[in-house]
């Protein structure tokens, strides 16, 4: 798989809701201490919709702003940061700290936020969602 599919099917409506979906059953079921459970339901899910995605023809969200958003703004630190947040979520509903989920779920946002961040470009513009290039 080309980076760009890889970058591009991560936005698209049918891989978000399954994505948004799995994490918040499977953040149930790490707070009922399911553990097996909660992999599956997060992991099964995401990877169908994946396989599924990545055949298709994405080039039309290539000219969504949310299109432009991820193959601009989305490095591997950022998706790092996305899953780092995934994992202090699950720990936290597993010892059921409401804190430390909103906290898990905060490091989510802020990798997809990774875009709002002037990250000091050599052409001294700041970057911001939506913004062309």
């Amino acid at each position: 798989m080309d980076r760009e599919a890889y970058l591009l099917h991560q936005v698209h409506p049918a891989k978000l809701a399954t994505d948004i979906t799995a994490g918040i059953a499977s953040m149930g079921l790490m707070w009922q201490r399911r553990v097996a459970a909660a992999l599956v339901v997060a992991h099964v899910p995401a990877v169908l919709a994946s396989a599924l995605l990545v055949r298709r023809d994405l080039t039309s969200l290539r000219r969504t702003r949310r299109g432009r958003y991820v193959l601009a703004h989305m490095p591997p630190a950022a998706q790092a940061v996305r899953l780092a947040g995934q994992i202090v979520a699950w720990w936290a509903a597993y010892r059921h700290r409401p804190a430390g989920v909103a906290a898990g779920v905060g490091l989510v946002v802020a990798g997809w936020s990774f875009g709002l961040v002037n990250r000091g470009d050599t052409d001294g513009t700041a970057i911001y969602a939506g913004a062309d290039r």
